[in-house]
């Protein structure tokens, strides 16, 4: 017997197991010991060798061996951490069925990833440890030795040994426990035939709430002692949602109950582990009275997302980490629809199409990617979590389902779900089961979108008829931020629906050539893009935008129709279709706008164009800002009982906008007293609490930052530690943007948490380079201290740095630093900083000399 390192040599493909072997049930027991973050285990796997073999190829990594047996005979074997394999070694050749039975020790990691541990501080100011568990995508091997592909789907059993007076959760019920030597065994119920990276268990001093009744499913949230008052919004959203899916899908839960765990420290925001679903403390825990309406709807957004994977995933789940773009966009289709079934008054499908902009903004790169591509190795997978993945994909399931019918697409969804129930699927299967169903080619259309990268323009103009009459005339070409010389000639299938007067028509754009369009109000206004749903930006002619830009346009467009006005017009300025100038022109369009969604779009774009600007112009774009935020404002007065969700966190974003980016007196003057009389006791309306916070910190001094600190400390929720630590990089003092980097860093800041600290401060606008040059200096503590998948995010704002030397020295740093685990991302923040720095050096003057003539 030997732990050697030696090469793997069982398979051309370092990534990809030897097929000959498959496991079909696991006997998983382990016996953490906090104290020392260490734990032993155990694992007895019941293999189906399909192709007689001497030797077992399967994932273990961070792992010591300490006895390997099959069908209990002593056998050899080796570990490659490089290939993250263990090879057992056989005496005689195996075939048919075999059981590998595998002891084992290893270490809680303080990676977020694997078995790792979480800690926090108790009400008695001593820490206390939670053993628990991250495996997606390629992690349940540093916990113990598995087929770690989603391929090589199994029952596992878990039996957890752990010290009196701990509670231990895993994804099957509780099924025994014995007592002994002040020690307790828990054994859980087998789970369903599922993938490895859906495992989980979760050791702890932890409490659980009572269980709800979701029609038959146990339902139960658990948490650190001292949060069960955080626990009821997120009770209510889980049960409307189990029940909800179980309609949706014609398909009972696939398991037999339902634990909601929040963590203290956790890299994702959660993940879908069959049955128990882990979340990091701001996406589970809130107070449901006194949070902002994006903190309760975070909540609702993701606990509903992951019970979708219950089905979506979990019971259907793809065979290789390509096709985890299909898990997690139909989770997001799934967690918008679910919610707004749940709180119809948050209009949940419109602001889904504000979120679609983060999409848009990475997929107008020449460095995006397909949302579908090619993938070998972990860093591939790890790099398929992205805005693309989510955003953009459940942005195509959504236009796909409003191009077919909701009933059609639920009909579809339910019959591959059938099909496929336990087992692996492609991409493909998906829409072969909607086309089975619709009728449509659903998978000729969705190949031109999931397999190219980028999205279309739609250009829409008058042009005449044979007849003479005016009739509409489309074409598309991609969008994009260009780089100088680039140029494609790419082509999607586009489901357009166009409205003009009382009449909705629906085409399919499908090359190149344009097509015409009848027009039933050919002087009337024509909103192409009805709806707002599809995955495209529409680029109209000097007289169909302005017939959209009049007030009786505006009037005429829905919440969602007016946000992509303003969205297209900021993302074409940004282009450099449009002028800087003209946009704020069209801003000033929407003075009477009163809805939460469409000043959403109008801010950003202001933002954008501030960051252009300094000194007296940025003081007269300021004053601009004031004239036009001013009405709504006014308008909304104070809070008053009952109003609608929206209506208050309009008022927030007003108020954070007027003081914030407007620079107003008396607005600064009001978040002040809004703040003191929170501090003095005083009920405070949240939404103006959260723009109170940031309008102070923007403008505040050493004392209101050592008061965040102590709302930071001593924060009663995670929303509002979160308020208090996201606020501490809107300080514009060279001294305080240093504290903070140096607090970042400090280790008081959790390490999910501190990367965006870091990242608000090179967002910094006066202070970004001083801050990006701090994470420079740090960079390697940086990479050892926090997750590596949070390392990109840490860097992001660079591409707010854009002047040319800024420029030149981040593309040389990063040269030199790459972060290989985010290669892609990376890539797509030094592209658009260069197109930061393009819009400054084209707009800059000319918006200067608009403002300042």
């Amino acid at each position: 017997m030997s732990t050697h390192s030696e090469p793997i040599t069982a398979t051309d493909d370092p990534y990809r197991l030897p097929s000959g072997v498959r496991p079909r049930h696991y006997d998983v027991r382990l016996r953490p010991s906090l104290s020392d973050a260490s734990f032993t285990g155990s694992v007895a796997i019941e293999l189906e060798v399909t192709e007689p073999t001497r030797t077992i190829v399967l994932n273990a990594i961070e792992l010591e061996v300490q006895t390997v047996l099959v069908d209990g005979a002593p056998q050899r074997w080796s570990l490659d951490e490089s290939a993250e394999r263990m090879t057992v070694t056989l005496d005689a050749e195996v075939s048919g069925e075999a059981t590998l039975h595998v002891e084992f020790t290893g270490t809680l990691n303080d990676k977020l990833r694997g078995f790792y541990r979480s800690t926090y501080v108790d009400a008695d100011g001593n820490e206390q440890i939670i053993a628990t568990t991250q495996m997606q995508a390629t992690d349940c091997r540093r916990a113990f030795p598995c087929w770690d592909e989603p391929e090589y789907k199994a029952v596992f059993a878990v039996t957890l040994d752990v010290e009196d007076g701990l509670t231990a959760i895993s994804n099957g019920a509780e099924v025994e426990r014995t007592s002994a030597d002040g020690r307790t065994v828990i054994r859980f119920a087998d789970t369903m035939r599922m993938s490895s990276y859906l495992v989980a268990f979760v050791v702890g001093h932890l409490e659980a709430t009572d269980t709800v009744d979701a029609d038959g499913i146990p339902l139960r949230i658990v948490h650190v002692p001292g949060k069960s008052g955080l626990t009821p919004f997120g009770l209510e959203v889980g049960r409307f949602c189990l029940r909800w899916f179980q309609d949706y899908y014609g398909i009972d839960y696939p398991s037999d109950k339902v634990d909601l765990v929040a963590l203290p420290d956790f890299a994702a925001g959660a993940m879908e582990n069959l049955g128990c679903i882990t979340f990091r403390e701001t996406a589970l825990l809130v107070d449901g009275r006194n949070s902002t309406q994006d903190e309760r709807q975070r909540v609702a957004d993701v606990v509903a997302h992951e019970l979708a994977h219950m089905w979506f995933g979990d019971l259907v789940t793809m065979r290789w980490w390509n096709g985890i773009w299909l898990n997690e966009a139909f989770a997001t289709f799934m967690e918008i629809a679910a919610c707004d079934a749940f709180a119809p008054e948050w209009e949940r499908w419109t602001s889904f199409g504000q979120e679609r902009s983060d999409a848009f903004e990475v997929d107008s790169l020449t460095s995006t990617r397909p949302v579908e591509f090619d993938v070998r190795s972990p860093a591939e997978a790890d790099a398929m979590f992205d805005v693309l993945t989510y955003q953009k994909g459940g942005a195509l399931l959504r236009m796909l389902e409003q191009y077919l019918s909701p009933e059609a697409f639920r009909h579809g969804v339910g019959h591959y779900l059938r099909t496929h129930a336990y087992a692996n699927t492609e991409t493909n299967d998906l829409w072969d089961a909607i086309e089975a169903m619709s009728g449509e080619p659903v998978r000729a259309m969705m190949d031109s979108w999931i397999w190219q990268p980028g999205f279309p323009l739609v250009s829409a103009r008058l042009a005449e008829a044979s007849d003479g009459t005016p009739e509409l005339e489309l074409g598309q070409k991609r969008f994009g931020y260009s780089e100088p010389g680039t140029d494609d000639d790419a082509v999607w299938v586009i489901p357009i629906h166009v409205r003009n007067g009382d009449t909705t028509v629906t085409v399919v754009l499908d090359s190149l050539e344009p097509v015409r369009v009848p027009l039933a109000s050919p002087a009337g206004v024509v909103v192409v893009n009805a709806g707002g749903h599809g995955f495209y930006r529409v680029a109209y002619d000097d007289v169909l935008r302005g017939r959209l830009a009049d007030p009786a346009g505006i009037a005429s467009l829905s919440t969602l129709e007016r946000y992509m006005l303003v969205d297209d017009a900021w993302a074409s300025t940004v282009a450099g279709t449009m002028s800087s100038p003209d946009l704020l022109d069209l801003l000033d369009g929407f003075v009477d706008e009163r809805e939460y969604g469409v000043w959403q779009a109008i801010v950003i774009a202001l933002g954008g164009v501030s960051r252009l600007l300094d000194g007296e112009a940025l003081d007269a774009l300021r004053s601009r800002v004031r004239g036009l935020v001013a009405p709504a404002l006014d308008d909304l007065g104070a809070p008053v009982p009952d109003e609608s969700d929206l209506r208050a966190k309009l008022r927030g974003l007003l108020l954070r906008t007027m003081g914030a980016l407007g620079s107003d007196a008396d607005a600064i003057a009001r978040c002040r007293a809004l703040l003191e009389a929170e501090r003095n006791g005083e009920s405070v309306d949240p939404e103006l609490l959260a723009a109170a916070t940031k309008v102070v910190a923007a403008h505040g001094d050493s004392d209101d930052y050592d008061r965040m600190i102590d709302g930071l400390t001593n924060a009663a929720t995670p929303q509002d530690l979160m308020r208090h630590l996201t606020a501490l990089p809107e300080f514009d003092d060279a001294d305080l943007v240093a504290r903070t980097c140096e607090l970042a860093m400090s280790g008081k800041v959790k390490s999910q948490n501190a990367p965006y600290l870091l990242a608000g401060a090179i967002g910094s606008r006066r202070h970004g380079r001083q801050a990006w040059e701090f994470v420079k200096e740090n960079w390697q503590a940086a990479n050892d201290r926090f997750p590596s998948n949070m390392i990109v995010y840490m860097v992001g704002p660079v591409k707010s740095l854009t002047t040319p030397d800024d420029v030149a020295d981040t593309e040389a740093f990063f040269a030199d630093h790459p972060i290989e685990q985010s290669a892609s991302t990376l890539r797509q923040v030094l592209e658009r900083q260069r197109v930061n720095a393009r819009l400054r050096s084209r707009d800059a003057d000319a918006l200067r000399a608009t403002l300042t003539p």
